[in-house]
């Protein structure tokens, strides 16, 4: 039996001190169903309030194992690769940068993993105390895997994203997931609403444009639907022994024509 799920959750880890954790979750519809952030207590009262959940969590699983020091691993990765010799980060992680994405390095001990992976950590480790099971879980109603919001967005464009944090790649992010189906305001309506005096005063018009932190939570939450509902459009890469990563396999141009 496989399970049904009726809420599709993505959670983000920051680095910000004060609110870490940015959720977003999206019901069989697509429709976004609540926004949150918050502390880690915060984020554990939201997952804990679910009945029945698919969650997505941007936040490597754990520390790196260093299977990329073993023999057996190195014989498969390319002779050619310019990483060839980086051992300091996750399979997943070297997989991904042999992509051309770049996403943070997990670091092999605790002690020298930032707070905000550490906090990742911690959440994983209290999942199962919140009656959520690793995707797949037969049939159990609540279930978590690890996303990547950034290399999400890599695999919806089918190229480097622009730059986070910065206007322009926030509009490209909402953009991208709006053609993904999202009941999302239009991001280029925001051109429509820049005036001269909107310039000279320093007050863009951002009101219906989402936070780099919401776009990777809603892209995460995407990716828990799509695990779902079109699984033939979902990849996974990585290793058992540090933790499969799910990620969407196509590319807005596979939805719309722009």
């Amino acid at each position: 039996m496989t399970a049904e799920f009726s809420a599709f959750i993505g959670v983000e880890a920051n680095r910000e001190r004060a609110y870490p954790f940015t959720y977003a979750a999206i019901d069989r519809d697509l429709t976004i169903r609540a926004f949150g952030r918050g502390s880690i207590k915060d984020a554990f009262a939201f997952l804990a309030g679910q009945e029945s959940a698919l969650a997505a969590i941007n936040s490597p699983m754990t520390t790196s194992k260093g299977l990329l020091k073993r023999e057996e691993i190195r014989e498969k990765l390319s002779a050619k690769s310019r990483l060839g010799r980086w051992t300091n980060l996750r399979l997943v992680e070297y997989e991904l940068l042999e992509r051309g994405v770049h996403v943070p390095r997990t670091p092999g001990t605790l002690k020298g993993s930032p707070r905000w992976m550490k906090l990742g950590f911690r959440l994983f480790e209290e999942l199962g105390k919140l009656g959520y099971q690793p995707y797949p879980g037969t049939d159990s109603p609540k279930q978590y895997f690890e996303c990547q919001g950034e290399a999400a967005f890599w695999n919806l464009l089918g190229h480097a994203p622009l730059k986070e944090h910065t206007l322009e790649g926030r509009l490209q992010r909402q953009l991208a997931l709006q053609l993904c189906g999202l009941p999302m305001s239009d991001a280029m309506l925001f051109f429509e609403e820049i005036t001269r005096h909107h310039l000279l005063n320093s007050a863009l018009p951002l009101d219906n444009l989402y936070s780099n932190e919401e776009l990777n939570a809603l892209a995460a939450a995407y990716t828990a639907w799509l695990v779902c509902n079109k699984a033939d459009k979902v990849i996974r890469i990585g290793h058992e022994e540090e933790g499969f990563i799910y990620l969407p396999d196509q590319s807005v141009q596979e939805l719309s024509s722009y």
